[in-house]
């Protein structure tokens, strides 16, 4: 009788070392997967705010100067309008937008556009400002 094992197959402590390598890489992998995942739902985010502030602004930009609120005293930012509703719910919470408008003079006002959306310390503030006369933008 030979009592000489086989070399072939993989001993206990071979398996578990494999075992023990797979877990780390699958844990690793999973870490950046799901930071990945929130990175980008913070981008979509952002972007999705983004594109409802410059609407908003270019709705301002197209109204008549004379349905644009006029405010006192000058040089001050006076809520005209909150659009907080607009904003859609898959963007984190909680989720603010407003319209200022300073009349500068009386041909001329002065419209901010804010997005704030997320909880601190990941809250995030998205404006838009614009000028617009009398006689329409840059006339």
């Amino acid at each position: 009788m030979s009592t000489k094992q086989s070399g072939s197959g993989f001993a206990t402590v071979e398996l578990l070392v494999t075992l023990v390598t797979i877990g780390i890489i699958f844990g690793a992998f999973m870490t950046t997967f799901i930071t990945i995942q929130n990175i980008n739902k913070k981008a979509r985010d952002i972007q999705t705010s983004n594109t409802i502030a410059f609407e908003k602004t270019q709705e301002y930009e197209n109204k008549l100067f004379d349905t644009i609120p006029s405010t006192t005293p000058s040089g001050t930012l006076v809520e005209v309008e909150d659009f907080s509703g607009q904003i859609p719910t898959t963007i984190g919470g909680p989720r603010v937008g407003k319209v200022y408008v300073n009349s500068v003079s009386p041909t001329l006002k002065h419209v901010v556009i804010s997005v704030e959306f997320g909880e601190d310390p990941l809250k995030q503030t998205i404006q838009y400002a614009t000028f617009i006369q009398r006689h329409g933008v840059g006339q």
